[in-house]
């Protein structure tokens, strides 16, 4: 089976649930169920399309880096369709050209598709976030959109001037042999870098995401914090693991603008007063870990970062979104209690928070803890006191939200999570304990997640 069906069936699926309607949120099921599916039964393979060889053909790359990305995203926004689809079932189309463009952004080895791509899946996500009704917002984040695409497509046109290609493996094999170093590629490299740090919710070239994942709603919450986060985190690490090379003064200054996004984000939100900012520049930080853990080489353990991010991002959203809806706003002191009635999920909300947190036990404790030990290993000891200093602040305004959810001197807030909720948000609670307990499968894998250079051939 190809991966190409991976693009071409949600694509060709979103124009006749178009034509049908009434029948258009079962399309969007039964395409996204399919598409976890259908992973099972395909071979890693490099796919040529249009009869032209790379690298002057388009060529699709499913090892199993891309394979490991397409099951998280795909699981992830199977999830988000399940639990959305009667309300915002009017969007059903829109989301089949989602996940469409999500799965190319996966599994492209071409820099301009890439950049196709992100235009495929970022004018989805535009239409996606008009449904927090927030049309200011949307338009910021559209026109910051277009402008990191922009820039991307800048830094592509540069590149393309400089070694004539755009495939990823032939570009890799070029700037590893023009002798130039990163010195050759650094302006190219930071418009594309910039360009992606927008999606990225980098600092400082995210201030949309304020407008939209602090007005979110049930969908646009966990599909823009957990699905697009996702995929544009692993497509990031591609880049910067593949196909350029960073060093010297370049390194200095993408270092830079990590450290300020993960100390800003965690600075802003534990300054924060709303349960939905308190998640989304979490998010931020979190994003910039991703990317320092991959520019520092442990590609591995920035792959289940990404996993345990990813997963905890989609229960935090979605059971704050839902109440906040029922509630009427997200305050923290409006959200007092809140747990008191709904203890199910509150212990599952609160298990994935523990993991993001780094406590033992937990999952994410298990990523973070080989994170430093290898960066103490590799004898960089700057990076894991950062990592520690900031975990330590999450830590603080995480256990703090806690407290405040499951205490309250007066009547709890009432809100009801119908049962499909509290079944997925259990799941993942459990998958997060399980292996933070049982470590063996993490930990023998982990070595082995080596992001292999294309222009060998190599899998994931």
């Amino acid at each position: 089976m190809s991966a190409i069906l991976l693009i071409a069936v949600p694509l060709l699926t979103a124009f006749v649930s178009i034509l049908f309607k009434k029948y258009s949120h079962y399309m969007l099921i039964a395409v996204s169920f399919l598409s976890v599916f259908a992973l099972g039964y395909m071979d890693l393979e490099t796919i040529t399309i249009g009869g032209f060889d790379a690298p002057f053909g388009i060529v699709l790359i499913l090892d199993n880096y891309s394979l490991i990305g397409l099951y998280l995203v795909n699981i992830l926004f199977f999830i988000v369709a399940v639990l959305n689809c009667k309300e915002y079932k009017k969007l059903s189309s829109i989301l089949l050209v989602s996940l469409a463009g999500l799965n190319g952004l996966l599994l492209t080895g071409d820099l301009f598709n890439l950049f196709v791509f992100l235009e495929v899946a970022g004018i989805a996500a535009y239409l996606i976030t008009t449904t927090n009704k927030k049309p200011l917002a949307t338009f910021n984040y559209l026109v910051q959109g277009t402008l990191g695409s922009s820039l991307y497509l800048l830094g592509l046109i540069l590149l393309y001037a400089m070694f004539g290609t755009l495939n990823m493996s032939d570009m890799a094999r070029e700037i590893g042999t023009s002798g130039y170093g990163a010195g050759v590629t650094a302006l190219p490299f930071l418009l594309m870098f910039i360009g992606f740090g927008v999606e990225a919710k980098l600092l400082p070239f995210n201030s949309w995401a304020k407008g939209i994942l602090a007005s979110s709603n049930s969908l646009s919450g966990p599909m823009i914090a957990s699905v697009y986060a996702a995929a544009i985190s692993l497509v990031f690490g591609r880049l910067l693991t593949n196909v350029f090379v960073i060093e010297g003064t370049l390194l200095t200054i993408v270092m830079g603008i990590l450290v300020f996004s993960l100390v800003a984000g965690e600075a802003m939100a534990f300054s924060s007063k709303k349960v939905k900012e308190i998640l989304l520049y979490s998010s931020v930080s979190q994003a910039a870990l991703v990317v320092l853990v991959f520019m520092t080489g442990f590609a591995g353990w920035a792959v289940y970062l990404i996993i345990g991010n990813a997963t905890a991002k989609l229960v935090l959203f979605l059971v704050t979104n839902i109440a906040a809806k029922q509630l009427g706003d997200d305050e923290v002191d409006t959200f007092k209690g809140l747990f008191t009635n709904n203890k199910v999920v509150g212990l599952a909300f609160t298990a994935v928070t523990l993991s993001v947190v780094g406590l033992p036990f937990f999952f994410g404790f298990v990523t973070k803890m080989n994170i430093l030990e290898n960066m103490f290993l590799s004898g960089a000891y700057v990076w894991p006191a950062l990592i520690l200093i900031t975990s330590f602040i999450e830590g603080i305004y995480f256990i703090r939200l806690l407290l405040n959810l499951w205490h309250t001197d007066g009547d709890s807030p009432e809100v009801k999570f119908d049962f499909v909720l509290k079944y997925v948000v259990v799941v993942i609670a459990v998958l997060t304990m399980i292996f933070g307990v049982y470590t063996k499968p993490v930990q023998d894998s982990a070595d082995d997640l080596v992001v292999y250079s294309i222009t060998e051939g190599g899998n994931f």
